[in-house]
Formats: structure tokens, C-alpha cells, sequence
């Protein structure tokens, strides 16, 4: 059971966006989504701001799975994000798929531990047309805010679907599968979801 919690500050919520197989429980459900742990919850709540005020070249998404999982060439997370007035016309919608590219493992990275034997990261950045697009949308609802200040907001919903990344696999199927987030380097990583690579792509998760 899902739910879509309001948040404060220009009225914005996060919420479960359909057809991506994993949204690694950006969703916040508190307790229907037990992948989640508690202490990331805070830091769910503040990503609808952090995303708009974060470096784009900050924002980073690292998944540690079975060694033996070999995601297909060219395979990436997408982050979709859609920003919607809530006053219909008020300003203008966004609805955009912002792709990712693979990027080295190392020790620099805060709060990524090395992985176990038998084990692997995988991490992920945005590429340059997709920090380019990020900034871009940050300057417009920077200016949308300044000019809005009293009136109507709108919602901003987020999603990483990695269902590309995570190729179903039976063999696999129980091995565990975790993801976590980055929007500053200086906080770093923290866990966004963790479970198994079965229920990361099974029907409707």
C-alpha cells in the first residue's frame, strides 16, 4: 500500500510514478515499504528541495548487487522528474527523463564502503546533457518560486527507475540488492533501498 505524504514548503510531495519497475521506494511510505530504512526517511523528505538547489554533478546513484550481475552494455538509472503547478496554467510543467552514465567505484566516494566478496557497485552520474537540463530546470523554478512567493505551488515527483540495470534474472533472482543516493558530495551516500533483485523487478514493485 502506497501513499503520497505532503510535504511543506511550496506544497511539493513525492510520489510513486507508474511504469518504472524500481523506484528504489522514493515513494515515503514509512512503514508499507520495508526496504526503506528509518534513517533515511529525513533525508527522503528533504531530497524535493535538495534536488532543486543540488550540484548536478553532485548527484550520483550507486547499486550494489551480486558480482556475478552484469547490467548490459550502456544500461543506466533515468531519473524522471515531473514539476506540476497546482494551479493549472500558474507556470510551466516539467516532465523530463534525465539519463545517467556509469562511473568508477572508489574510496573517495563518502559513505561507500567497499563492497564484500562476491559483491559489486555499480555507480551512476548524470551525463553532461543531463546536468546541463538539470540546471536549467533549477534557474526556471528558482524564478518561479521568487515570482510565486504567496500564491500557489505546485508538486514536484521523483523517480530512478533501473529496471534497465536490473535484467531479470532467475538464477539471481534471491541475492540482495541495494541502492543508495547521492545529492551533495559533502553528505554523501546514504541507503535508499534495500531487498532483492527479484523483488526489484517484479510486477508492479
Amino acid at each position: 500500500m502506497f501513499y503520497d505524504p505532503i510535504l511543506s514548503n511550496w506544497g511539493i510531495h513525492l510520489k510513486k510514478l507508474t511504469n518504472l519497475a524500481v523506484l528504489a521506494c522514493l515513494v515515503l511510505v514509512l512503514s508499507a515499504c520495508g526496504g526503506i530504512p528509518l534513517r533515511s526517511v529525513p533525508k527522503l523528505y528533504a531530497l524535493q528541495s535538495q534536488l532543486l538547489d543540488a550540484n548536478p554533478a553532485d548527484f550520483m546513484v550507486a547499486i550494489q548487487a551480486d558480482s556475478r550481475l552484469t547490467p548490459p552494455t550502456g544500461s543506466a538509472p533515468v531519473l524522471s522528474l515531473v514539476i506540476k503547478p497546482t494551479e493549472a496554467g500558474a507556470f510551466e510543467s516539467v516532465d523530463k527523463k534525465l539519463a545517467m552514465r556509469s562511473s568508477p567505484w572508489s574510496a573517495s566516494l563518502k559513505g561507500l564502503e567497499a563492497s564484500p566478496p562476491n559483491r559489486r557497485w555499480l555507480v551512476y552520474s548524470f551525463t553532461p546533457e543531463s546536468q546541463a537540463e538539470l540546471s536549467r530546470i533549477q534557474a526556471q523554478f528558482k524564478r518561479v518560486k521568487e515570482e510565486r512567493k504567496g500564491k500557489s505551488g505546485g508538486t514536484v515527483q521523483i523517480g530512478i527507475a533501473q529496471e534497465n540495470v536490473a535484467a531479470k534474472n532467475p538464477e539471481l533472482a534471491n541475492t540482495k540488492w541495494e541502492s543508495w543516493l547521492q545529492t551533495s558530495k559533502a553528505d554523501g551516500f546514504f541507503e535508499l533501498w534495500t531487498g532483492t533483485l527479484g523483488e526489484l523487478t517484479s510486477k508492479g514493485h
